[in-house]
């Protein structure tokens, strides 16, 4: 009996060996960003498909009120509720091999060794790619990336338009109900100051319970956070934490630094109402080996598609001149 040829190692071998480390690309994409990992550890949002994501938004009180004797009552029938409408977004990350590079790793193993090689890159570009895209506005190439928190979180003044509804500074509108708080003034670091941002989203019991930052914004808050609590990582008490995430904790949300938070930004997020919305059929899902016509290689993406649905953004808070 022939011996199999490389390409069909790689088909057998390779792809099998990427079927097996995408649980763990998987793992490290919700992981590596602290969004997405809180986002994880409530609910993971998976669509079978549809045109575009619509997401459902109550805007305003139904008629009601007090009242006394016989008054009558306000029985006119009142819109509530409206759909904010966005567009899939698609992310890849690609593997290519060299036909020379199978050569010199002929045989099962071999090939074996070789993807692995290429899915520990995949493992880190993979989550960097969306990461960054988090803190964005959605117009990066060409409107193509993740509409981010720094599009959804807008009061109105830089992004008139969230979700295909376009902000309004009146209640019981639509527009008021998609428009958040952005505090762009300069502004320096102190827990009072943070106290003040984080109260712009809360309304009533509902409150901010996870804070991302950078490094150097993180640093000051750990050196003003005594008494406060401070998790360290693996420690149960707090979400982030128990996953490995150093968090300290601020009026009960955690903080947490991102790697991929823009230089003096600060967000406040109240999770309860962010969706990280993935396609069933995307998810890091593998093409299949490809062999080009004209080049001695072969190749192979890895796939994603969703979308960040901020549901209420007048619930979080965005600093983007902290110091």
């Amino acid at each position: 009996m022939a011996a199999p040829t490389l390409t069909q190692v790689l088909d057998n071998v390779g792809s099998s060996t990427i079927e097996k480390r995408l649980p763990g690309l998987i793992d490290a994409f919700f992981r590596s960003n602290p969004l997405a990992a809180r986002l994880l550890q409530q609910d993971r949002i998976m669509e079978e498909g549809g045109k575009d994501i619509r997401q459902r938004i109550i805007y305003t009180r139904k008629p009601g009120g007090s009242y006394a004797g016989l008054d009558t009552f306000n029985i006119a029938q009142q819109e509530s509720r409206t759909e904010m409408v966005f567009n899939w977004k698609q992310y890849y990350v690609n593997i290519t091999v060299a036909g020379i590079d199978l050569l010199k790793n002929a045989g099962d193993s071999q090939v074996s060794d070789l993807v692995q090689d290429e899915m520990d890159e995949a493992e880190m570009s993979a989550p960097d790619y969306i990461g960054d895209d988090v803190y964005g506005d959605g117009t990066g190439n060409a409107g193509k990336a993740l509409t981010g928190l720094r599009a959804a979180l807008d009061d109105g003044t830089t992004y008139t338009t969230y979700g295909g509804i376009t902000r309004s500074s009146t209640a019981g509108t639509p527009g008021y109900a998609i428009r958040g708080n952005v505090n762009t003034t300069a502004a320096t670091f102190s827990l009072s100051q943070m106290n003040t941002y984080m109260n712009q989203g809360t309304v009533g019991q509902r409150k901010p319970n996870l804070i991302m930052t950078t490094q150097t914004l993180w640093n000051k808050w750990w050196e003003r956070a005594q008494p406060a609590q401070r998790f360290g990582p693996g420690d149960s008490r707090g979400m982030l934490a128990s996953i490995g995430f150093n968090t300290i904790e601020f009026n009960g949300a955690e903080v947490v630094v991102d790697a991929h938070c823009p230089s003096g930004n600060i967000v406040f997020l109240n999770t309860d109402f962010c969706k990280m919305v993935i396609h069933s059929k995307r998810m890091w899902e593998p093409t299949g080996w490809k062999y080009p016509v004209g080049q001695d290689s072969a190749i192979q993406q890895l796939l994603w598609a969703g979308e960040l649905v901020v549901t209420s953004p007048r619930l979080q808070v965005l600093s983007t001149a902290v110091s």
